[in-house]
């Protein structure tokens, strides 16, 4: 009866022999013993006899892999993508492989008519900035999202500037999203007409600015935080993508950028002073790289996609995010104010600035195809956001505020909607009262 060895990854199998290692030297079952053995006349013949050929070096495939058959081929879904040195084959009927996450090591897709989409990691949305208040406390910045690759930022955000009286903490920057190939990935699409979808990492939306503490001598100091920036969109192809024999469709995106956090509320006003302007609305883009960004390019600037048959390649960039609205301007004091000098307050606070939209990704910063039709599409720009609503009044002497100006839209060839302005508010009612007597 033949004899059957155990076949081990990256050694030759195992021999028969259990025997314990010789100091200084080397056990007779290991890899190294038999190279040493292989070399001597006539042990090609002996290691045939044994069951000892070298066995090739296969790497593991992703552990978060399920499979299952579908008449044809394998639909295959992979919930952490392929990581660096793994490799994740294909069957050679028709495969469905959906991979959510990078693909940092190899995909060969097999043969068969076959479906591959890849989607990058999300980013990390920011967090909520810490409300303002008086008596000397300083309000802290929201935490910032984490990056898909899994870098965390400062606890207390990305503006660890602290802020005296009741101005509130800006809310935390969105994390950027993950490539969906990165610089080590290979996909490769084999035999068969294939279509092969790469989507970059949706940034993380911008946290939300914190509201602003009562009023003070300082109206400034009862401001609502601004909005975080939305996190910047990963790029779509960082690696390399061979489409392989047959007529293929290969679609690579830039991830979109994340929405800018809501400005926070100014604080209400009190007896002795007016209430505080809201917060400015957050970028669509940049995140803690930058004021603002492009989103992510559908072929980054290590990509590359060879194609080598009838193929149809279409580039597209990510869409930049829309602006943050603006946060609306406290409330005046209910009661009677104290006039100081004799002269009115001007006016309640004002609502808070729409944030800037996101710039549209561009479809490649890295090389073009040569062969088969490529289509190039650029991102569109985010929307602006709108202006925050103006604080209403409400005693003797309190004017309304004045509404949020507009945020400005994102730039690329279609450009976003600039946002509205808010709405202004409301006078005090007993100055209405007043008026209409």
């Amino acid at each position: 009866m033949p004899m059957i060895h155990r076949r081990c990854r990256g050694r030759f199998p195992e021999s028969p022999n259990t025997a314990t290692a010789r100091p200084g030297g080397d056990s007779p079952g290991t890899g190294k013993a038999l190279r040493r053995l292989l070399v001597l006349p006539g042990a090609g013949m002996f290691a045939v006899a044994f069951g000892l050929t070298p066995v090739p070096v296969a790497d593991a495939a992703p552990p978060s892999c399920t499979r299952q058959f579908n008449g044809s081929g394998d639909d295959i879904t992979c919930g952490r993508g392929v990581p660096a040195g793994q490799i994740l084959e294909g069957t050679p009927g028709d495969d469905r492989i959906v991979l959510n996450g990078a693909v940092a090591g190899t995909v060969n897709a097999g043969g068969g008519d076959d479906t591959v989409i890849i989607t990058g990691r999300k980013g990390g949305n920011g967090g909520k900035g810490g409300n303002g208040f008086l008596g000397g406390g300083k309000a802290r910045d929201g935490k910032s999202g984490t990056d898909a690759d899994g870098s965390k930022r400062a606890a207390s955000g990305d503006h660890t500037g602290t802020r005296a009286g009741g101005s509130a903490g800006r809310g935390g920057s969105g994390g950027s999203g993950g490539a969906g190939i990165t610089e080590t990935g290979v996909v490769n699409g084999g035999t068969g007409d294939d279509e092969i979808t790469v989507t970059g990492g949706r940034g993380g939306d911008g946290g939300e600015g914190g509201d602003g503490g009562p009023g003070s001598a300082d109206p400034a100091d009862s401001r609502g935080g601004d909005g975080g920036d939305g996190g910047q969109g990963g790029d779509g192809n960082l690696g390399r993508i061979h489409s392989g024999d047959g007529a293929n469709l290969i679609t690579v995106t830039g991830g979109d950028n994340g929405i800018g956090g809501t400005g926070g509320q100014g604080g209400d006003g009190t007896s002795t002073s007016r209430s505080g302007n809201g917060g400015s609305g957050g970028n669509g883009g940049g995140g803690h790289l930058r004021a603002n960004s492009r989103a992510g390019a559908g072929n980054g600037s290590s990509g590359s996609i060879i194609s080598t048959g009838d193929d149809v390649v279409e580039l597209r960039g990510g869409a930049g995010g829309e602006g943050g609205t603006g946060g609306a301007g406290g409330e005046g004091y209910e009661g009677p104010r104290a006039q100081g000098g004799g002269e009115p307050f001007d006016r309640e606070g004002d609502g808070g600035t729409g944030g800037t939209g996101g710039d549209g990704g561009l479809p490649s910063t890295g090389g073009i195809p040569r062969n088969g039709t490529v289509r190039i599409t650029t991102g569109t720009g985010g929307s602006g956001g709108n202006g925050g609503s103006g604080g209403d009044g409400r005693g003797v002497g309190s004017t309304a505020g004045l509404s949020g100006l507009a945020g400005l839209r994102g730039i690329e060839d279609i450009g976003g909607i600039g946002g509205g302005g808010g709405f202004g508010g409301y006078v005090g009612y007993a100055d209405r009262e007043r008026r209409n007597s």
